[in-house]
């Protein structure tokens, strides 16, 4: 997306702060791994590692955004022309949402810890993708903008 102007809608599905916490276990482990060697060499090391680590997740975690040229959700971008509709999932739909009822042709975009979804589904011709299904911490949100957008 390349408009900021008109967008509705910014969120980085970054994972949960407890989800995070067994990257600080890369500190302790790099000091006793370089203990006998270098104190400092080992802190130095666990740091920047676990900083790298942090910096890696951050920037893999995915963007959805939704302006007046569609929803995007990294660089892939569904244009609002195909979208037929929306809907919120759960936590308590989400594990069957991305398990047994899942469509193998469905593009999917999960995130670690999030377990509400946006399942927006696709009437194009020419794409045999039948929904996207992204997780996203505010669905109804998200499906009021997408429906708000579709009816003007």
């Amino acid at each position: 997306m390349k408009n900021t102007d008109d967008l509705k809608y910014r969120e980085r599905v970054v994972p949960s702060i407890t989800s995070l916490l067994p990257v600080l276990l890369v500190i302790p482990t790099a000091y006793l791994t370089l203990l006998p060697f270098s104190v400092q060499a080992g802190l130095v090391v666990g740091v920047s590692v676990t900083i790298a680590i942090l910096v890696s997740i951050w920037f893999a975690s995915p963007l959805v955004e939704i302006d007046s040229s569609g929803f995007a959700v990294g660089d892939s971008l569904l244009p609002l022309s195909v979208i037929s509709g929306a809907e919120a999932i759960s936590n308590k739909q989400s594990f069957e949402e991305r398990g047994v009822k899942l469509n193998p042709a469905a593009y999917v975009r999960f995130q670690i810890s999030v377990k509400t979804h946006v399942k927006v589904f696709i009437d194009d011709k020419n794409d045999s993708t039948p929904y996207w299904l992204v997780a996203t911490r505010d669905p109804d949100r998200v499906v009021e903008i997408l429906d708000n957008l579709k009816i003007h």
